[in-house]
């Protein structure tokens, strides 16, 4: 699969927190860039938000990589129905 994906940090000092927008086709290949940008949001103390409304396309690993986030401190937002049942699919076989 081709990767074609963007990755959009919005801080909100304010409220010590970022949101991380992902656009476009999000496959395993992508997990570093999203990885680096969740690890610098977490080094600096901030609620992570991941707003999933742009995705387009997700392979299993890439999913699986979301919702291990998800069960942990990230909070998905802007989820499409076909994703969100994806990733509650995926969280509940592990």
């Amino acid at each position: 699969m081709q990767t074609h994906y963007k990755i959009t940090t919005e801080p909100h000092p304010a409220e010590r927190s970022v949101t991380l927008w992902l656009n476009g086709k999000f496959s395993e290949d992508s997990i570093p860039d999203l990885r680096q940008s969740i690890s610098d949001a977490r080094g600096a103390h901030q609620r992570i938000f991941i707003d999933l409304s742009e995705v387009t396309l997700v392979d299993r690993k890439a999913v699986e990589y979301i919702s291990d986030q998800a069960c942990s401190d990230v909070k998905l937002v802007n989820c499409p129905i076909y994703l969100r049942g994806w990733i509650r699919q995926v969280s509940d076989e592990d």
